[in-house]
């Protein structure tokens, strides 16, 4: 019976790694398909560029909901959502989520209605998701004061998306908490005077974290929680929103203590 079960184990473990190459290829396949193909559909279909920029957007939308229950039905994954409605309604927010694996910004995507999201200049280059991602008015994260000024204005101009940031900047070390947040979301919350929306995800078992390849699947499905916290202004955190270096250091340790905070009760 133990070598029965042993050998049932090892199956299902070499099934999660095919599955998993296999969603890694279909997401790439997925990316120049959009790109090739739906997005000029998407730009024919109308003149305006806000519109465009909509459309691609629940493009992905519906693309990322579909690629994450994909995984679910392969037995890579299970998730659940606390607080679905909040990310659901957010309208014109600077949404910040923590990032322990790869697949958050995938998951995440596919449950608002309506977002643009920060990214970094390998998703903006590569062939298979520049497509899609320009398309859909995202903001590539080049670390300059464009970046915020862009940020900013699309928050400022768009009263129907929220913006998407990871502060962590990169995924969350293997076997740590919480990396140090950059500046960048501080910067533009008291600029853009919006809503703070702070989404916390943990994975368990950890995989799909910084330098971690694809193939190094857990000995289980893993597990990715979500939750939603209620919004917060950033005259909440600080006496002073005036911009300048203090105060975005002082509102950048505020939200990195609320998430340390909020994690560690886990």
């Amino acid at each position: 019976m133990l070598k029965a079960a042993q050998i049932k184990q090892k199956a299902n473990y070499l099934w999660r790694i095919g599955a998993t190459g296999f969603s890694f290829a279909s997401f790439g396949i997925g990316g120049v398909a959009i790109g090739g193909v739906v997005a000029p559909l998407v730009n024919l279909s109308t003149q305006n560029p806000s519109l465009r920029q909509q459309r691609t957007q629940k493009v992905i939308k519906h693309s990322f909901k579909g690629f994450t229950e994909m995984m679910v039905k392969l037995g890579i994954m299970t998730y659940d959502i606390e607080g679905l409605k909040k990310l659901q309604h957010s309208r014109q927010e600077l949404v910040i989520a923590n990032h322990p694996t790869l697949v958050d910004v995938v998951v995440l995507i596919g449950l608002m209605e309506q977002a643009k999201c920060v990214v970094k200049h390998t998703l903006w280059s590569n062939p298979f998701t520049k497509g899609p991602v320009q398309n859909a008015g995202y903001i590539l994260n080049a670390g300059s004061e464009q970046f915020i000024h862009d940020c900013v204005e699309k928050l400022q101009q768009d009263q129907s998306a929220s913006l998407l940031i990871f502060p962590e900047g990169t995924r969350t070390a293997k076997g740590e908490l919480l990396n140090e947040f950059q500046r960048g979301a501080a910067n533009i919350a008291i600029r853009a005077n919006v809503p703070i929306r702070p989404v916390l995800i943990t994975c368990t078992p950890s995989t799909l974290t910084k330098n971690e390849k694809w193939y190094h699947v857990p000995s289980q499905p893993f597990h990715i929680h979500v939750k939603v916290l209620d919004a917060i202004q950033v005259d909440d955190l600080l006496d002073d929103v005036t911009v300048n270096p203090k105060n975005v250091r002082h509102l950048n340790h505020q939200l990195h203590q609320i998430f340390n905070q909020e994690l560690s009760k886990k």
